[in-house]
This record gives structure tokens, C-alpha cells and sequence, in this order.
């Protein structure tokens, strides 16, 4: 069976992994991840929710050596913890290379996770009182799982709130399409089908009308901060995204870097971590203000110029 298997290689690999992703999985944990795939696809049959509960399994190690509070065990658990969180990112990747993902692996990929770090969270300040007897210990979990549901209550609604503004803007630019191509489109039309010498086909038009409204809602961001482009673009060279403190980044903090850093460092880094993942969740937050705001100057600025269209049009029919 073993002879009949698809062998992959590492450029196979590389190219099912997300166009941009954390700073910590692109340097500490893809380049051990992607190797992992590349033997479990080509040489056995594991699936991808087996990795999942193995990374599941790891989680639940994890929190039971934190449960112990002594050093040693609390920097074995953060070595469960990173290797749960190595397994985590095989079975994605996997799940894409050999195209035998399913919805249900994606809603077990997300249940575990989250019951991994909260039983994590609760194991740690168990832990930690005992080894310190402080009662305040107690509250450290709860205080782990507020800054960690904080970032899962703001990211879905922020993605909400902008496909939302994009759908209307590529309408509003269809219709205006329809009546009279802005000479910038028509440029980007005429441009792709010299190119590639065939006519763009409605999901290609569709494509440009899209890049075209998300231009649109960063113009003001832009022009305040135009280091940020430059930026982004040197981050992406290496599939970094420019959100350097989220989810991931907070997790490591607080179940790798903490415990090895000693039972007397933890509370201190849960705070650190947690005030610049807020930090970072405001940052989105005003960029989506400012889109909001290029949204409303848009939508004027097309509305009125579809006025003058219609007015045109009724005016050349009399």
C-alpha cells in the first residue's frame, strides 16, 4: 500500500501553507511543521484529524504538567504545549496537500483548540497556587481566557463589518461599470487582456472590482501612515503578517515563554502579553474606523457620480 502512495516534496508543501501567517509559525514552528507533512502524506495514512487529537493529546500533557507548579514541570509543559501547537499547524497543512479535509475536521480542529487552552489556562493558575499558596493565583485563568475571547469576539465581527463595505463598494462599481467603465478599470481590463490575449471573463472582472473597492478602503490609512505599506510588503516577502502580537503570539507567551521563564515570571508575562495583544486588536481597530470612513467618502463620491450618468443618459433619450 505504502508503494502506491503519492511521494511530495517540500515545494509541495511550502505551497499549501498560508499565503501569510504569524511571525511565530513562519519562523519557530513551519520549518519542523512542513517536514512532518512531507513524511506523514508521502510515506504513511495518517489523517488530519488524527493529528488534531494528537495535538489535542499534547494540550491536555501540557496541562497537567502546569497543574504541578514546580519549574521543571512547567517548562515541560510548555514543550507539550509548543508540540501541540506543531501538530495543530500539521493537520491543516495536511488536510490541504492531500485534499482530504472535511467541515467536520474544521469544527474538531476549533473545539479542541479552545478546550486545550482552557483547560491549559485553569491548570496554570492551579499550579501556580500551589506552588506560591497566593489565592490571587486563582484569578489567573480567568484573566488568560479574557484577553484570548477578547481577539475571538473582535477578529469575526471586524471581518463582518468590512465584507460587508466590499460587497456594497463592488456593486456600487458594477453599476457604475455598466453605465460607463471608470477609465481606471478599463486600463486594468485592456492591460490583463493584452497580456494574456483573451477576453477577462465576469469572475476575472469580478477580481479586478474587488482589488479595486479594498484599495478604496485603505486610501486613508495610507496616506496617515504611508511607512505601513513598505512595511507590510518587506513582512510579506517572508509570509508574515503585520498583526505581530494576536492570538497565536499571546498563546505562546503564556504557555511556552512564561513557564520557562519560572512560576514567579508567568503572572507578569499573562499581563505583557495580554496589553499588547489588546494593543495590536486596537491598532485593527482604528485601521477598520478609517476604512468605515473611506467607505462613506466613496459611496458619495459614486452616487453622486451615477447621478450625473442617469441625468446624462435621460437628457441624450429626450
Amino acid at each position: 500500500m505504502l508503494a502506491l502512495m503519492t511521494t511530495y516534496s517540500l515545494a509541495d508543501v511550502r505551497a499549501v501553507c498560508k499565503q501569510r501567517d504569524a511571525w511565530w509559525t513562519v519562523l519557530l514552528v513551519d520549518p519542523i511543521a512542513c517536514r512532518l507533512v512531507r513524511f506523514l502524506a508521502s510515506r504513511t495514512s495518517v489523517t488530519p484529524n488524527q493529528v488534531t487529537a494528537v495535538a489535542f493529546l499534547m494540550g491536555m500533557c501540557a496541562a497537567v504538567s502546569f497543574s504541578l507548579g514546580e519549574w521543571r514541570a512547567l517548562a515541560l509543559g510548555a514543550l507539550f504545549f509548543h508540540l501541540g501547537f506543531v501538530a495543530d499547524c500539521v493537520d491543516g497543512k495536511l488536510a490541504r496537500l492531500k485534499g482530504n479535509g472535511s467541515t467536520f475536521g474544521l469544527w474538531l480542529d476549533f473545539s479542541l483548540d479552545q478546550l486545550r487552552m482552557v483547560a491549559c489556562a485553569f491548570a496554570l493558575a492551579y499550579g501556580l497556587y500551589q506552588q506560591t499558596g497566593r489565592p490571587e493565583a486563582g484569578f489567573l485563568a480567568g484573566v488568560i481566557i479574557a484577553f484570548d475571547l477578547a481577539r475571538y469576539l473582535n477578529g469575526p465581527q471586524m471581518a463582518k463589518v468590512r465584507r460587508t463595505m466590499r460587497e456594497q463598494m463592488v456593486s456600487a462599481l458594477r453599476d457604475n461599470q455598466e453605465s460607463q467603465q471608470s477609465a481606471a478599470l478599463e486600463r486594468l481590463i485592456r492591460k490583463s487582456s493584452e497580456d494574456e490575449d483573451t477576453t477577462l471573463t465576469d469572475q476575472a472582472k469580478h477580481g479586478l472590482l474587488k482589488e479595486q473597492a479594498k484599495q478604496g478602503l485603505q486610501t486613508g490609512f495610507r496616506s496617515r501612515f504611508p511607512w505601513y505599506d513598505r512595511v507590510r510588503q518587506l513582512l510579506l516577502t517572508h509570509r508574515i503578517r503585520t498583526h505581530m502580537v494576536s492570538g497565536i503570539e499571546y498563546q505562546m507567551a503564556v504557555f511556552v515563554v512564561g513557564p520557562l521563564l519560572g512560576p514567579s515570571a508567568v503572572p507578569y508575562i499573562v499581563v505583557a502579553a495580554g496589553v499588547l495583544l489588546i494593543m495590536f486588536e486596537c491598532a485593527l481597530v482604528y485601521k477598520l474606523w478609517m476604512s468605515t470612513r473611506d467607505f462613506k467618502r466613496v459611496m458619495r463620491r459614486m452616487a453622486k457620480k451615477q447621478g450625473r450618468i442617469d441625468a446624462r443618459l435621460i437628457r441624450e433619450h429626450r
